[in-house]
């Protein structure tokens, strides 16, 4: 059955539906293919599996639809697909802007193929036909650098993933699909953080979490009709109400900001990571709820990053 409308505006709506991707069925058994895939350590498919179960369980238990592509994979692609581990970080691989879905492009060679198959599923969830991929647009972005802000404002990061050449064509897109404001950050690439959902998130309406050194990260602020204009990364925020919360992850935790809303004031979060959150967004009046995915973050990534939402209500 195909899926229905898209629809999202924002990180901090009411989360209807999204994609997930089940683990891939190979094991990372070893350091040297680890450092192949970009995972941090080894990770057997089994604990992978059970993380990614849990995941699906929190969801659903908070009325989230939670679509899995394995399910839209044609047999030839499902070969291929079963032995891309990183397909479970499907948060990069495509993006709902507004009521437009947009493909974005890896950077990493070892997710070329898993970018790939995971559109053609993609086209398969949306009813399209067998591998027709031209119906979304395209972006040379991978989207854990993509932020909704909120009324019609979107930020991205263009860094060590999401290729800087392309900023003007991915504004451009942006303002197609409804948004009137797209707002550039640069995190230097000698940082080695690999997206900007490792070092920011959307608290709400009222704040967003940042670590300490964006602070230092001008903002490039295109309005449609308007010259674009450099803006100071607090400023921005604080001149459209909303506060900067700040954190280094050497004390906290190194997935801290990789969390997802459930609704305006009701987080999901790492098991690792919840703690540290609870204490950061205390004074928000905001509920910080966890699943255990341990053995997914072993891969470099956490819940945000396990999940790409299609349809959000409005915050």
């Amino acid at each position: 059955m195909a899926f229905g409308e898209i629809e999202c505006w924002s990180e901090d709506g009411r989360l209807d539906s999204l994609v997930v991707f089940q683990p891939a069925a190979l094991d990372v058994s070893s350091d040297e293919e680890a450092a192949a895939v970009g995972f941090s350590r080894i990770v057997t498919r089994v604990e992978a599996q059970d993380a990614s179960n849990r995941l699906r369980e929190v969801l659903g238990s908070f009325g989230c639809r939670a679509i899995d592509l394995v399910d839209f994979l044609s047999p030839a692609d499902r070969v291929v697909s079963n032995t891309t581990v990183n397909r479970v970080f499907v948060r990069d691989t495509a993006v709902a802007l507004g009521s437009r879905l947009v493909r974005g492009a890896a950077a990493f060679p070892a997710r070329l193929a898993e970018f790939d198959v995971t559109h053609g599923a993609l086209s398969r969830l949306m009813g399209r036909p067998e591998g027709d991929v031209e119906w979304a647009s395209v972006a040379r972005v991978e989207f854990g650098d993509v932020f909704l802000l909120g009324e019609r404002r979107l930020l991205v990061n263009v860094g060590l993933r999401s290729d800087a050449r392309s900023a003007r064509d991915f504004v451009e897109l942006a303002w197609e699909a409804g948004f009137e404001e797209v707002v550039v950050v640069r995190i230097p690439e000698n940082l080695g953080i690999i997206h900007l959902d490792l070092a920011f998130n959307v608290l709400g309406e009222e704040a967003v979490l940042a670590r300490a050194f964006l602070r230092h990260c001008p903002l490039r602020v295109c309005v449609r009709g308007q010259a674009a204009r450099w803006e100071s990364f607090e400023d921005y925020f604080v001149q459209r109400g909303r506060r900067v919360v700040t954190f280094e992850p050497g004390n906290t935790h190194p997935f801290l900001s990789n969390f997802i809303h459930l609704e305006q004031r009701l987080l999901l979060a790492s098991e690792g990571a919840a703690p540290h959150l609870r204490a950061l967004v205390r004074g928000l009046g905001m509920e910080v709820v966890s699943v255990d995915v341990e053995a997914l973050e072993g891969g470099n990534g956490s819940v945000r990053c396990l999940t790409m939402p299609l349809r959000r209500r409005a915050a």
